[in-house]
Formats: structure tokens, sequence, C-alpha cells
């Protein structure tokens, strides 16, 4: 049968049902740093215990079941790793994506789900909205552990705004709830006089100026820590890009928070939405931004994964005209972009 078929079967549930074992399995893993021993080829598990500290049996177990994930392959009484772990998985690989375990299967996330049943009888979170205030972890990893999705829809971003872009006298853009800023650090940095001013919270800038090194571009580059809704944010910008952060607000928090950064965009200026939304393709093709959604609903006040009609419509609604939406066929970021008059 189709992996495409929406016929619902028991191995599909038993597959949702047993999913988070895959998860606790790669976690342990890479925290205990299991992939890293496998660098000069294969090893058994007496050397990977000694290596990492830890109960040989323990580890005949856990590297057994990484076997039968096909993370690791038998080598005689030995393991090695399969195709693709070394360049993804060993800590010290230039293209190292385990550190992503941090925001795609954050703890966090795991213990707040565990209650979701109970959020969704009350109808948002069952505390404070802890995602909407200062030192919350979450964001600071998010902001330090960037992923191909991100570095695509940056440039993605930056190359709909080339051709406006060019025509300006420097490029001056303000990002608003910047986590790792990179696409305002894409954004200027296209430009030979860019500059970008990062808007967070002071932990997560720290992450942000650590990727403006790494671009080159910390001359380029101011910060603004503060809450998005209380801090001056100063101007004119040419650009406003606000990035995978208005889906933590209300439409109408939304609205008024567009309406306070307006007057600071430049005569021309654009305001630009960019992150996932709902409603644009069929529920299957968006699983990841209506489970986001659902984060949303467990951790802020009143967000969601808006669709791009809505961000128009906020836009819109804040004085901004030209609005318009861009999809874009091979990933799941939508722009949606607005200019003052």
């Amino acid at each position: 049968m189709s992996d495409t078929s929406t016929e619902i079967t028991r191995e599909r549930l038993l597959d949702m049902m047993t999913g988070f074992k895959s998860t606790y399995l790669l976690r342990t893993a890479l925290e205990l740093g299991i992939f890293d021993c496998f660098t000069h080829g294969p090893v058994g598990a007496a050397e990977v215990a000694r290596a990492v500290s830890a109960d040989p049996r323990a580890v005949r177990l856990l590297l057994g079941a990484l076997a039968g994930a096909g993370l690791l392959e038998p080598a005689g009484e030995a393991f090695r790793p399969a195709p693709g772990a070394e360049r993804l998985l060993v800590g010290s690989a230039k293209e190292y994506f385990g550190g992503n375990v941090h925001v795609a299967a954050s703890l966090w996330e795991w213990d707040t789900m565990r209650a979701l049943p109970d959020v969704v009888r009350k109808g948002g979170p069952l505390a404070d909205a802890e995602a909407e205030r200062p030192g919350f972890a979450f964001w600071t990893d998010f902001a330090t552990h960037l992923t191909g999705l991100t570095r695509a829809g940056a440039g993605h971003v930056a190359d709909l705004l080339e051709p406006w872009a060019a025509e300006r006298k420097g490029l001056r853009v303000l990002d608003v709830g910047c986590g790792h800023a990179l696409f305002g650090l894409t954004l200027a940095g296209r430009r030979p006089a860019g500059h970008v001013r990062c808007q967070d919270w002071p932990e997560v800038l720290e992450a942000a100026e650590r990727h403006a090194r790494r671009l080159g571009l910390q001359d380029r580059t101011s910060y603004l820590p503060g809450d998005a809704f209380e801090v001056p944010v100063g101007g004119p910008y040419d650009v406003i890009v606000l990035a995978n952060f208005l889906l933590m607000f209300s439409h109408r928090r939304c609205v008024d928070l567009l309406r306070r950064l307006t007057p600071a965009l430049a005569p021309g200026g654009r305001v630009v939405i960019a992150g996932f939304t709902t409603g644009d393709a069929a529920p299957r093709e968006e699983y990841h931004a209506h489970m986001l959604g659902l984060l949303m609903l467990a951790t802020t006040a009143g967000g969601e994964a808006h669709s791009a009609d809505a961000y128009a419509s906020m836009l819109a609604e804040a004085g901004l005209t030209s609005v318009r939406a861009h999809l874009h066929d091979r990933l799941p970021v939508r722009v949606v972009e607005g200019e003052r008059p």
C-alpha cells in the first residue's frame, strides 16, 4: 500500500504509538556520544563502554537497539556506523545534525505535551504562557541549532526581495523575535552596505551574535534586547522581518504588534512575515505546521500556526498595502509581505 494512503491500519497506528521509542533511543546515543566512538572503524561494545564511561552490558544492549533502528550495522562481533551516520551524527562532523534533537525532540516539549488532553479540555496552557516569557531555554536551543530548512527559508526570503532591495540605498533590516537571526542576517548580508538590528530576549541574542560572527557580519549587526511589544525599536528600516514569530500570538495581538512596528518603516519599506502556515495545502502536507499549532496551544495565550491569508489580513489591518503571499513548491515556509505607502 502506498505511504500516501489515507486508510488507517493497525501498522500505521502502531507506528504512531511507538514513535517515541526512536526518539529516546536517538537522544540517548547522542547524549552519550556513541557515534563519536566509530570514527576510526568498527568498535565492540566493551570498547564503546570504556570510551563513554558506561556499563558494558547496558552499552551492548544499546548498540543492538541502534543496529535494529538502522543507525549502526553489525561488523562481526563489533559495530560500524550506517551510511550517513558519520556525516550527520558525529559531533565533530561539519554537517552534524544531532544538535537538532534539542529542538525537534526537546525534553520540554516531551514533558509539556503529555498534558495535551487537559490542555484541550481547558483551551490553553495549564499554567502560564511560558513560551512568551524571558529565560525560556527552548528559544535559546532553537536559536543555536540551525537546520537546512532554516537556511533555505532565509535564502528564499532574500531571493524574493533581491530585485527590490537592489534599488535601495543600503538595506536597514530589523529582525523582530529574531532567534538565530538568520533571516535578517541573510538579507543584510546580500547588500554591501546592509545592516541588521536583531531584537529578542538577551539570552537568545547571544546565539544570534554567534551566527553573525560565523557569517562575518558582526560589524554590520546590532542588538536590541527586550520585549517586542515594549522595547523602542528606532528606525527607519527598509525591511522588518518576523520569521517564525507571530505564531506565538493571537490574530489581534499580531495586528497590535504590526501596528506598533509599521511606523518604524521608511516610506516604501516592507514588513515580511515568514514561517509555517496551515490552511494553504492539504492537512497531511502541513503535518508539522499543525503539530506546531498544538504546541502553541499548550504554551502560549493565543498562538497558532496561522494561514497565509490570515497573515495577509493582519498586514492590511496594520495599514500596509501591496500585500502578497509567496508559496514555494519545495519549502513549507510561506512568505507574506506588505509595503508602507
